[in-house]
């Protein structure tokens, strides 16, 4: 890049400065400037029964309770490499859209609705061995 290019763009410098400043931090990467998208629906999914969508929602919820556990108790010993702590919140914000948008799927098609922050809270109490109670479906 020239230095015309920088001036013929605005803000192009900035976000230049910005990635790269960015990408030498060792705390939190930058935020982001805009929302994340909407998590896609496949066809496949907006054909499932209502018990096939309450069972992709509960494995949705599993997984990101199993990654928000990592995430506070370390990183995995068998994970290889130390990507988990750069690759597990952006895991964990796709499936907290997920679980928006099945819930969401759930609500449209009439089907019994599974709210995701109760059902995330439900797996990790699970997995701590905390005794939780038992989790309520709307319908």
């Amino acid at each position: 890049m020239t230095a015309s290019s920088f001036r013929s763009v605005p803000g192009l410098a900035a976000a230049v400065a910005l990635v790269s400043l960015g990408a030498c931090t060792t705390i939190q990467p930058p935020p982001l400037l805009w929302p994340a998208p909407d998590y896609p629906i496949f066809p496949v999914e907006t054909s499932m029964s209502c018990e096939a969508m309450t069972a992709s929602f509960i494995f949705s919820a599993k997984r990101a309770a199993r990654l928000e556990y990592w995430m506070e108790v370390g990183p995995l010993p068998s994970y290889g490499t130390n990507m988990f702590s750069v690759d597990a919140p952006g895991e964990i914000a796709a499936e907290r859209r997920r679980l928006d948008a099945l819930s969401d799927l759930q609500r449209k098609r009439g089907c019994p609705v599974m709210e995701p922050v109760p059902a995330v809270m439900y797996e990790r109490q699970k997995l701590e061995g905390v005794s939780a109670p038992p989790l309520r479906v709307r319908g």
